[in-house]
């Protein structure tokens, strides 16, 4: 469509110049107003329907990329998805992408405007083979420029990408931190003024620099072309004087192709953008594809771990790595056994390594060294998923689901139930598969979690620090009432947790210190 345009485009200059010196001729033909008609026509059909296709098609390609990449993503691993960060995955997803959607349409025109010129030129070499020649030299000359320019270019365009990652980064720290900020006059001036506004002047000189660039190009070639007029009108009809008998054709012409073969060239810069877009989207792919455990085809998990009698952490060491390799902070060789049904509290201060082990014990975090299994079967990427299925899990930096994902056959009896056992019925409500409102206290936010959680039913749940955040009389109801509860139904518990009142509550107490892990006595 795009090839049938640029040709009907180009018979309608012919059409034209044709019709205009019969004109002058007075012999002119009615006819050539029905032709031009239909190829007028011909070039407007065939170009909408050119556009139209490449929509589709480029919004097809847009739509199955971000498909396999989600897919990837959500099958990669905890510490790989940490590693690439929020900022890089939503650049790669929205902006990339969308440099690609909105690049295709103008792609499709600069190809249509290519493909005019083309047969523009052979029309040319049928009035005059010198004003051919002479045209073909001079626009090879300008176009090369940026041909021979088009990989500094994208080297620039992707500089500027991966500052704009950056920026994006630390506007999430702005968004996430902002009560904090807000409360922090210094932090805020060191937030906005030094890092923000560093990496927005970093990027703005970036992007500044390589749009100049483009300019320059893009001037230096729309130089070239009017210089080509100049050329055709001044200097070509001394070097072939049968030039003068069809100069009245030849400088429409030029004056024809000169929009499109801007056009053609400014579709180098296009091109040159989707290409670093392309090459971002491919590269982040291609690391999701490499590190995601398992597969990416979706796949049914078996409940083969239901029934199990206990869970052993074998010789497990695990250690955090800084960019050049080395060790920041580590936890193990952890050696325990947590037999099913049971409560275990695990207690520590701050940093000594609570949390990475739940990511350990969870399957999240793949250990260094050691094992974790299951009634004696290792676990493995073979059946991690299955191990994963046992857990129901509040992290202390959990995040809370408008819906009630992956439950299946909810009644709304029992989350009625649910939020007036938690105290939320005049707070949130249910309906249509989502909770109403989530604007809420830190606590009920976290006992909204807590239902959410139950109504998953896992024989396994883990919660990191639950009850910090209650108030005194939902902190003794969460010891006094659920953990029994929990137990009575045959559930193992494992809470991290400081309210050392309630240390009797557990069958088990273990403590985390610098790493290392030791049961506690009361």
């Amino acid at each position: 469509m795009t090839a049938i345009s640029g040709l009907a485009n180009a018979a309608l200059l012919a059409v034209i110049n044709y019709s205009t010196s019969k004109i002058v001729e007075h012999s002119y033909n009615t006819q050539l107003i029905l032709i031009a008609i239909i190829v007028y026509l011909i070039y407007v059909l065939t170009k909408s329907r050119a556009q139209k296709l490449t929509a589709v098609f480029a919004e097809t390609v847009v739509y199955n990329v971000r498909e396999r990449i989600v897919k990837y993503l959500i099958n990669t691993e905890l510490q790989e998805f940490e590693e690439l960060g929020h900022a890089q995955i939503y650049t790669r997803l929205t902006k990339d992408t969308n440099e690609i959607s909105s690049s295709s349409s103008l792609i499709a025109n600069g190809i249509q405007s290519a493909v005019l010129v083309f047969f523009a030129l052979i029309y040319l070499g049928f009035l005059n083979t010198t004003a051919l020649f002479i045209t073909i030299v001079m626009v090879a000359i300008a176009i090369s420029n940026y041909f021979i320019n088009s990989n500094k270019i994208k080297k620039e365009i992707g500089e500027a990408t991966d500052l704009e990652t950056v920026y994006f980064e630390t506007l999430n720290e702005v968004t996430g931190g902002f009560k904090e900020i807000k409360l922090h006059q210094e932090k805020k001036k060191n937030l906005f003024d030094i890092k923000l506004q560093s990496v927005a002047k970093k990027l703005k000189e970036k992007k500044t620099i390589t749009s100049a660039k483009i300019s320059f190009y893009f001037v230096f070639a729309q130089a070239f072309f009017y210089a080509l007029l100049c050329t055709m009108v001044f200097v070509v009809p001394v070097l072939d004087g049968s030039v003068l008998k069809d100069l009245a054709k030849i400088t429409p012409t030029i004056l024809f192709i000169i929009i499109p073969l801007s056009e053609a060239v400014a579709t180098f810069d296009v091109v040159n953008r989707a290409t670093v877009a392309v090459f971002n989207l491919d590269q982040l792919e291609e690391r999701l594809k490499k590190n995601a455990f398992g597969h990416a085809e979706d796949i049914v998990v078996n409940e083969v771990f239901n029934d199990f009698k206990a869970i052993q952490l074998n010789h497990l060491h695990f250690a955090y790595y800084d960019h050049a390799g080395k060790e920041q902070f580590a936890i193990g060789p952890i050696d325990v056994e947590i037999n099913k049904g049971s409560t275990i509290f695990i207690v520590g201060g701050n940093g000594s390594g609570k949390s990475t082990l739940v990511r350990l014990l969870t399957g999240l975090y793949q250990p260094d060294n050691g094992t974790v299994s299951i009634d004696g079967e290792q676990i493995t990427e073979d059946n991690i998923r299955e191990y994963r299925e046992l857990f129901g899990v509040i992290f202390s930096d959990f995040f809370l689901f408008s819906e009630l994902y992956g439950v299946k056959d909810v009644k709304e009896k029992n989350v009625f139930r649910l939020l007036k056992q938690m105290e939320l019925s005049d707070k949130t409500g249910y309906k249509d598969g989502a909770f109403t409102h989530l604007n809420l206290s830190t606590g009920q936010r976290k006992r909204l979690a807590m239902i959410a959680t139950l109504l998953e039913d896992k024989n396994v749940l883990v919660f990191d620090e639950w009850a910090a955040d209650q108030d005194p009389e939902f902190r003794k109801y969460f010891y006094n009432d659920l953990l029994p509860e929990f137990k009575s139904q045959g559930k193992t518990v494992i809470a991290i947790t400081h309210d050392d009142q309630y240390f009797n509550k557990a069958d088990k107490i273990y403590k985390m210190e610098y790493g290392k892990f030791n049961e506690f006595k009361v």
